[in-house]
């Protein structure tokens, strides 16, 4: 599978540098992260609302909730939600906060999410642009609330609307939230995806937490079809040369440099993970990410389904590397 994804990848990169709209954006990414929106989206159909708003390179810095559960509070999401939240606040241009729901979902777990998002100290200020999507039609409904609009942006992006790609629902992706990096495509379409700081998902912890939420996610998707199911880890960053580097695997490397406590709180789980694969500090965020994702894999065997289906029938969880820029797959060590 990972032979076939490099080569989608491949093709798809080379089709991105001849058209020059996307060649201006991908050079203006070279030299950092500009993302107008946070994009708070549902793990199964992350990679479809990067479609369904015709969301450009570099626009939206993205990350996702477990669909079926509102979005917890910041305290009881670190990964999830606290970390690109607090990373998002850095982004000088940033306009707001994009948030999407199922049609399945109620309305319960839409104004409990939206509850949330003002409990985040860097985000009560900014406007919620939310929406209930019909994924299947490309259609998607403005959700009127009280908690600060911007009525501009919100119809902006409904006139952008286009129907996604199919999604495949084998195969799971966790990618950084980073704004450059999307998930790759398969043939059969659009994977699921956790985006997260680095793509770095936490151990369980038996809690009432984004872990437990995660364990319930995972126990309804391997419930079926169990034997084409697949987990692959994304690491990003500069791996064709004079590109950009992860900027959480970056700040990982100087944590001295982090101003903002919520921000520092989030890397430093990042950097203690990652550093017990370690014999020594990394020269570069390269091979900072690199160990960012065996903590992950690591950590994934912790959630009791994961380990469940391991042990039953050997779950693939592979990992692999993507360059920041172009969004090209290169195949790590492991896989």
């Amino acid at each position: 599978m990972i032979t076939r994804l490099v080569e989608i990848s491949e093709k798809l990169a080379d089709d991105r540098k001849h058209d020059p709209v996307i060649r201006a954006r991908m050079e203006l990414a070279m030299r950092g992260q500009f993302p107008r929106f946070l994009l708070i989206s549902p793990i199964n159909r992350s990679s479809q609302d990067l479609q369904l708003f015709n969301i450009r390179l570099g626009d939206t810095f993205h990350a996702t909730r477990v669909p079926g559960h509102a979005l917890l509070s910041p305290e009881q999401s670190l990964t999830l939600f606290k970390g690109p939240a607090s990373y998002n606040h850095e982004f000088q241009s940033k306009r707001g906060v994009v948030l999407t729901f199922d049609t399945t979902e109620s309305l319960d777990i839409i104004r409990e999410t939206m509850e949330s998002i003002r409990l985040h100290p860097h985000l009560r200020e900014l406007p919620i642009l939310a929406f209930q999507v019909d994924y299947e039609r490309g259609r998607a409904r403005l959700i009127v609330h009280g908690k600060g609009r911007d009525y501009a942006n919100e119809n902006n992006l409904l006139s952008k609307l286009r129907r996604p790609d199919e999604l495949d629902s084998d195969l799971l992706v966790l990618l950084c939230c980073d704004s450059r990096v999307r998930p790759p495509r398969t043939n059969k379409g659009v994977p699921m995806a956790i985006r997260a700081l680095g793509g770095y998902l936490p151990a369980f912890s038996g809690n009432d937490d984004e872990t437990r939420q995660l364990d319930e996610f995972f126990s309804d998707w391997l419930s079926t079809m169990q034997d084409s199911k697949r987990i692959l880890i994304v690491a990003h960053g500069d791996f064709e040369g004079g590109g950009a580097s992860c900027g959480a695997g970056t700040a990982s490397l100087h944590l001295s440099a982090i101003e903002n406590p919520l921000l520092r709180e989030v890397i430093e789980e990042l950097e203690n993970a990652a550093s017990q694969y370690e014999s020594v500090l990394p020269n570069t965020p390269e091979e900072r990410v690199k160990t960012i994702s065996k903590a992950s894999r690591a950590n994934l065997l912790t959630y009791p389904s994961i380990a469940d289906a391991h042990n039953l029938y050997q779950l693939a969880i592979d990992e692999v590397l993507m360059d920041t820029i172009t969004n090209t797959l290169v195949q790590s060590e492991e896989s």
